[in-house]
C-alpha cells in the first residue's frame, strides 16, 4: 500500500495524539487511543509501523525517552478527583493548588515533591497500561516486526501479569496472547532472562514491582532442575529474605509465597534420592552457607524461622553431602540455642529468686526445651553424617566453641554433642583426646551451674576414656588438687570424679590411691552441699569402709598430715575430723600411723584459739584412745606430751577450747 507524503504527515500527528490519550487515566479514553493505533498502524507505511512498534515497546519496557517537562499552574490537575481521599478539613485532594496547600498546613513543604513523584509514577503506570491496549490491537499484525523486541519485551509481560492492578494485569494478558502461541516453550526459551528481569525488579523502590517480581518468581521457580536454576538460586534467597522483611505488608505476603515455592524447590534439590548426588552437593554448597550467615543470624523472627527449618530439612534429605559443612553447621546450630532461644526464659532466670524458682530446675527445663528444638534435631542428624575424616575440622571448631560460647545453652549443647560425638566415634577420638581434655576440664571448673558443669564433666570423662596414660595422670593431678581450692573447686572436684567413676572406671583403677584419699577427706567439709557430693561419692566407690582405709591408709594419713599443717583453718578443721574417724573405724589399725598423726596436732595445739580448733583435741583424743597399746609400747614419752598440751588447753581463753579440752582428759584417761 502506498501512502503519499501529506497523508503520512496526517498520520503522524494522529501517531503522537492517540499516544499522549493512551496515557490518560479513563479507560475508555484509552480504548478509543488504543483502536485509533491500530488504524494507524494499518494505514502507515513500514518506516512508520517500525517506529510505532519500537515507541510501544519502549513505553511497556520503561526505556522510553523521558516526555518533555508540563508546566504546572495552581488548577493543573495532578491527581483524579477522588484518589487521594479528601484533605483534613474535608476538601479535594487533586490540583496543584490543594496538594500544596496540604502539604503547608501539615508544615512539610517538601511533601509536595513526594506528591508529583507519586503523580510521576501513576502516569507511568497509565502510559504502560495504554501501549499494553494499543499493543495488544496491533501485536498479531506486526508479525515479524516484534522479533528484535521479544528478549527485552517478554520478560516485562510476565512481570506484569502479576502487577497488583487488575486491569495492568488484564491489558498486559491481552498482548501476551497476542504475540505467544506457545506460552510454556516462550517461558523455557526465555528463562534466564525472565527471571533476571524479575530478580532485579524484586529490589525496586517500587513496592508494585517488588510484589509482582515475587509472585513471578514463585510460579517461574516450580519444578525447575538444577542446571536451569543454579546460578540464579542464591539470589532467589536473598529476595526472598528481603521481601519477608519489607515495609508494606502486601510484598511481606508475596515474599512468605515465594518462600513457600523456593523453600520447596530447594528441598528437593537436596534430597539425594530425588536429585543426582552432583547436584545436591552443589545445591548445598550454594545455600547451606547462605542460610548460616544471613538466614539464621538474621534479625526477623519470619526469617530466622524459615533459615533453620530449611536447615532441618536440608540435613535430614542431603545425607552425606553435609559432611563437608558440619563444622559450620554443628557451630552455627549450637550458637542457636542460645541465640534462638525464648527471650522470656531469659528474663526468668534473672528474677528466678526473687519468685522463688529454684536455679537448677530452670536450667533442667531451658536444656530440656533445647534438646526438643529444631537446631538440636539437626544436630542429631549431624551426628549421624560423622565420620572419621570428618573429624580433623569439626573437633578443632567444637573445642574453639568450649572456650568461647556464649549462652547457657551453647555451652552446656556444646558439652553434650562431644559426649555423643566421642560414643559415636569411640576410639577414634584418641587423636584428639589431647585438644579435647584441657579445654573441658577448666570449662567444668568455670562453669557456674550445676548443670552445665555436670554436662563438662561428662564429656570431659568419656573422653579420658581414650586418652594415653600421661594425660590421664596429668588430669587425675589437677581433678584431685581441687580440693584444696574455693566451694566452686570442690564442687569441681566432686562432680569430675564422680563423671570419672560412673564412666571411666576401668581408666581410674589405676589411680585410687590418688583419689579415695581425696574423697574421705572431703566428706568432712564444713560447707554441708560439698560434704555430702563426696559422702555420696565415698558410699558409692566403697565396698568396705575399713578395708579401703587399711589398703590406702598410708596415702590417707600422708594427706591429712599435709592438711593439718596447712595455713588454712577450714583445711585443719577437716583433717582433724578425717583423724577422730580414721581413728573410730580403724582402732588398733591406725597403731603403725600414731606417731605421725599425733606429731602434726600437737603441733597445732599451742598458739592462737580459733574458730573450729577444738576439733583438734578431738582428734588427739580419739587417736589416743584408738592406738593407747602402741603408744603405751612403743612411744610412752609421748604420753607425757598429749597430757601437757590438754592441761595446757584448760587454761586458754576459749570457752568451747576449753571444755573440748577437758573432754579429752576425760577420754584419754
Amino acid at each position: 500500500m502506498t501512502v503519499n507524503y501529506s497523508v503520512c504527515n496526517i498520520l503522524l500527528l494522529r501517531m503522537e495524539a492517540f499516544s499522549h490519550l493512551l496515557g490518560e487515566q479513563n479507560e475508555l479514553t484509552q480504548e478509543l487511543a488504543s483502536q485509533g493505533m491500530s488504524i494507524v498502524y494499518e494505514l502507515g507505511d513500514p518506516s512508520m509501523r517500525k517506529d510505532l512498534v519500537n515507541a510501544l515497546v519502549n513505553t511497556l519496557t520503561g526505556s522510553g525517552k523521558r516526555k518533555r517537562a508540563v508546566k504546572l499552574v495552581e488548577e493543573s490537575e495532578v491527581f483524579q478527583e477522588g484518589s487521594l481521599g479528601e484533605g483534613p478539613g474535608g476538601g479535594k485532594l487533586s490540583t496543584y493548588k490543594e496538594l500544596c496547600s496540604l502539604a503547608n498546613e501539615m508544615g512539610q513543604p517538601d511533601l509536595i515533591y513526594k506528591f508529583l513523584d507519586l503523580a510521576n509514577y501513576q502516569s507511568s503506570l497509565n502510559s504502560k497500561r495504554g501501549a499494553a491496549f494499543g499493543f495488544s490491537k496491533i501485536a498479531k499484525q506486526a508479525g515479524d516486526a516484534l522479533q528484535p523486541h521479544l528478549r527485552s519485551l517478554i520478560p516485562r509481560l510476565v512481570r506484569y501479569q502479576y502487577d497488583p492492578d487488575k486491569n495492568v494485569q488484564d491489558a498486559m494478558g491481552h498482548i501476551w496472547k497476542s504475540i505467544v502461541a506457545d506460552p510454556k516453550k516462550t517461558i523455557e526459551e526465555y528463562f534466564d532472562p525472565i527471571l533476571e528481569d524479575l530478580l532485579a525488579q524484586a529490589g525496586s523502590r517500587l513496592w508494585r514491582s517488588r510484589e509482582a517480581s515475587c509472585l513471578g518468581v514463585a510460579d517461574l521457580i516450580q519444578g525447575r532442575k538444577f542446571d536451569q536454576i543454579a546460578k540464579h538460586l542464591k539470589r532467589v534467597w536473598i529476595a526472598t529474605f528481603r521481601a519477608m522483611d519489607d515495609i508494606k505488608e502486601t510484598v511481606r505476603n508475596s515474599g512468605d509465597c515465594l518462600c513457600r515455592a523456593v523453600s520447596s524447590l530447594t528441598v528437593r534439590l537436596c534430597d539425594s534420592s530425588l536429585t543426582a548426588v552432583s547436584d545436591t552437593c552443589r545445591t548445598i554448597d550454594i545455600v547451606l552457607p547462605f542460610f548460616l550467615l544471613e538466614g539464621i543470624v538474621s534479625k526477623v523472627p519470619s526469617i530466622q524461622k524459615a533459615a533453620v527449618t530449611m536447615v532441618m530439612k536440608l540435613s535430614k534429605g542431603a545425607g552425606g553431602a553435609i559432611r563437608p559443612h558440619l563444622p559450620d553447621l554443628v557451630c552455627c546450630m549450637l550458637e542457636s540455642l542460645s541465640s534462638l532461644e525464648d527471650q522470656t526464659l531469659n528474663y526468668v532466670e534473672l528474677h528466678a529468686s526473687a519468685v522463688g524458682i529454684q536455679a537448677e530446675k530452670l536450667d533442667t527445663l531451658r536444656i530440656a526445651i533445647a534438646k526438643d528444638s529444631p537446631m538440636w534435631g539437626t544436630l542429631d542428624v549431624c551426628l549421624k553424617a560423622v565420620d572419621t575424616r570428618s573429624l580433623d575440622l569439626l573437633v578443632p571448631r567444637l573445642v574453639q566453641l568450649v572456650r568461647s560460647g556464649v549462652g547457657f545453652n551453647t555451652r552446656v549443647g556444646v558439652a553434650n554433642f562431644i559426649t555423643l560425638l566421642v560414643q559415636k566415634v569411640n576410639a577414634d577420638i584418641k587423636p584428639f583426646t589431647s585438644m579435647l581434655l584441657n579445654p573441658l576440664f577448666h570449662a567444668a571448673l568455670g562453669e557456674k551451674s550445676n548443670a552445665g558443669k555436670q554436662a563438662f564433666a561428662t564429656a570431659c570423662a568419656i573422653t579420658l576414656k581414650y586418652a594415653g596414660a600421661s594425660h590421664v595422670h596429668k588430669m587425675i593431678d589437677d581433678t584431685v588438687a581441687l580440693h584444696l581450692g574455693d566451694r566452686n573447686a570442690h564442687i569441681s572436684c566432686a562432680t569430675l570424679l564422680k563423671n570419672y567413676l560412673n564412666i571411666a572406671a576401668d581408666i581410674l583403677s589405676g589411680y585410687h590411691a590418688a583419689v579415695l584419699p581425696v574423697i574421705f577427706l572431703a566428706r568432712f567439709e564444713d560447707d554441708q552441699d560439698i560434704s555430702s557430693r563426696f559422702e555420696e561419692l565415698w558410699e558409692e566407690t566403697v565396698g568396705s569402709e575399713s578395708i579401703t582405709l587399711q589398703l590406702y591408709l598410708g596415702e590417707i594419713v600422708s594427706l591429712l598430715c599435709d592438711c593439718v599443717t596447712t595455713s588454712s583453718w577450714a583445711s585443719k578443721r577437716k583433717s582433724a575430723k578425717a583423724i577422730k574417724k580414721l581413728s573410730e573405724t580403724l582402732g588398733e589399725s591406725l597403731s603403725p600411723f600414731h606417731h605421725d598423726l599425733l606429731k602434726c596436732l600437737l603441733e597445732e595445739l599451742p598458739g592462737r584459739v580459733w574458730e573450729g580448733k577444738d576439733t583438734m583435741l578431738f582428734a588427739v583424743a580419739s587417736l589416743c584412745s584408738s592406738c593407747h597399746k602402741a603408744i603405751s609400747a612403743q612411744d610412752p614419752g609421748i604420753a607425757n606430751l598429749v597430757l601437757t598440751a590438754i592441761l595446757s588447753a584448760c587454761t586458754r581463753k576459749g570457752k568451747l577450747f576449753r571444755e573440748a579440752a577437758l573432754s579429752s582428759l576425760h577420754q584419754d584417761y
